[in-house]
């Protein structure tokens, strides 16, 4: 069995993940949909053609924006069966996913490309970077998953049906059009990066005050992290987080692939790097090959 989570906020627009829910749909013989929504009465005839079973969890003062009441509540939704519980691989999607993970202790395995079903586990593969090199992971349990997996829709009558919720945020929340560089990696429109390159922990003093400028967040390489240079919370890659920004400034990292996994979905990248053969220079939009901090003494004064 598996369940496929979806969120119905009408103050963001409709939804656009029917097509992932039909690609999951392709893969899993037992499936349910469910929508966490506060305009469940919208939604009853998109759903009854989508061919999956839906169950539209409603409550009025519904918002994406409270993401760990969102949690809280699908945990006690799901904490008593042993299924795989599959988000569409967004930021919410991710956001929400690692969240109601934590909360179970289950594996969480993000940006899926290819899911096969066996009897006994499930079989899941993650391309890496932009190589034709692919992860495979074997869930066997329960587990949470998000997915990069489009269908064609057909038209199918299924059953859908309504349930009250109540998820109330302890403070309220509210959009934020524009973040500082104190905001999370996550949803930073623009990211200023930096690895071992900045020689030490007062290159980035710099770099921070360029985020300032920008409007940025600071991200950095494990490298950096482990030697305390920054905490782990700034830690972009594998180990760390996976951000997709407008624009990716990176200094001084030569590009290794524990990285790059974390920051190669960025919109536009420019990397700085003294050494013209670095692997970052692969991914980048734009390059220089020069020395990162002078870089970012020059940015500063230009910005």
């Amino acid at each position: 069995m598996a369940y496929f989570i979806q969120f119905e906020d009408k103050s963001l627009g409709e939804n656009t993940s029917l097509a992932t829910l039909a690609g999951v749909k392709a893969n899993f013989s037992s499936l349910t949909n469910i929508v966490l929504t506060n305009h469940a009465s919208d939604l009853h005839d998109k759903y009854a053609n989508s061919g999956v079973k839906t169950v539209l969890y409603q409550d009025e003062n519904f918002t994406v924006r409270d993401l760990a009441q969102t949690a809280e509540f699908l945990f006690n939704l799901l904490k008593n069966s042993n299924d795989t519980y599959i988000f569409e691989d967004s930021k919410l999607g991710n956001l929400v996913a690692a969240r109601l993970a934590a909360k179970l202790a289950v594996p969480f395995i993000p940006s899926i490309s290819n899911i096969k079903v066996g009897p006994n586990s499930v079989s899941l593969s993650r391309e890496i970077d932009s190589t034709k090199v692919v992860r495979l992971s074997h869930l066997k349990g329960k587990g949470v998953i998000s997915v990069a997996i489009n269908g064609v829709v057909e038209k199918a009558k299924a059953e859908v049906s309504e349930k009250p919720m109540t998820i109330s945020a302890e403070e309220p929340a509210t959009y934020v059009e524009k973040r500082d560089a104190g905001n999370d990696l996550l949803f930073a429109k623009t990211v200023v990066a930096g690895g071992k390159g900045l020689q030490d922990a007062e290159g980035f003093k710099p770099l921070e005050q360029l985020a300032d400028k920008l409007d940025a967040s600071v991200g950095a390489t494990k490298a950096v992290t482990d030697v305390g240079w920054l905490p782990v919370s700034r830690m972009i890659g594998i180990s760390g987080v996976s951000v997709k920004p407008d624009i990716f400034y990176s200094f001084g990292i030569a590009g290794a692939v524990q990285h790059t996994t974390g920051m190669d979905q960025s919109k536009h990248i420019i990397a700085v790097n003294t050494d013209p053969t670095a692997p970052i220079f692969k991914l980048a939009d734009y390059g220089i090959v020069g020395d990162a901090n002078q870089v970012i003494d020059q940015l500063i004064n230009l910005v």
